[in-house]
């Protein structure tokens, strides 16, 4: 059967991704036009109590690593944890979860790749910014340069790998069982798409966020 060029390019992760970022925009287009409703003086109570305490949580998250920089990186580090919840947990829809596309994770890695350079070269100055990779001698220029090209490579793949484990596990195990397979697939999925891949959305968050804090130029 011939595949189209169509079909090679929208892949089920792509699919996945397109319906995750979609449904995420409608709904935080809903909750803002909720928010703007509310009186300063009404009590937040519902979901829009939740929103505020996971932005809350966010903000002194980024407080803590980023400094008075904070503002700049909390939007993504937000919409980073948030897309890495929903991709990771979208098997339990019966969605192929878009981090199981090594394309989709080596996007998310080569955004945090940018974003890590830019803030070293903004907040530090281009040159104290080169002058990092000639650190601790001259001589570990090359590797430097090396060591900072792998973060993307290694951010993507970790991500990728332990969710197509997880896919092609559970997978192997419908296929195996078959019918008998309903016995066992709750406890895979809750193991797999909740329990890992929550994991992974957090290790993904930390690890951008320890290698672009890393660049600042914060006060002690």
């Amino acid at each position: 059967m011939k595949i189209t060029v169509f079909e090679e390019i929208f892949t089920p992760s792509i699919y996945s991704s397109i319906l995750i970022v979609s449904i995420m925009s409608i709904v935080i287009i809903l909750l803002g036009l909720r928010i703007r409703r509310l009186k300063p003086t009404e009590p937040a109570k519902g979901i829009i109590l939740i929103l505020e305490m996971i932005v809350e949580l966010i903000n002194n998250f980024c407080k803590e690593n980023f400094g008075k920089y904070w503002k700049f990186f909390a939007p993504y580090i937000m919409t980073l944890a948030l897309f890495l919840m929903f991709s990771n947990t979208s098997g339990l829809f019966g969605l192929r979860p878009p981090t199981a596309s090594v394309s989709v994770t080596f996007a998310l890695a080569l955004i945090t790749f940018l974003l890590i350079h830019i803030s070293g070269i903004l907040t530090k100055g281009v040159k104290k910014y080169a002058k990092g990779f000639l650190e601790p001698i001259a001589f570990m220029l090359p590797l430097n340069i090396i060591g900072e090209f792998a973060i993307p490579i290694a951010l993507s793949l970790r991500l990728f790998g332990n969710i197509f484990s997880g896919l092609i596990i559970t997978g192997l195990v419908y296929s195996v069982l078959g019918g008998l397979s309903v016995a066992v697939m709750p406890f895979l999925h809750g193991v797999f798409d909740i329990f890992f891949g929550l994991i992974q959305a957090l290790v993904f968050v930390l690890l951008t966020t320890i290698f672009i804090s890393g660049q600042l130029e914060l006060e002690e």
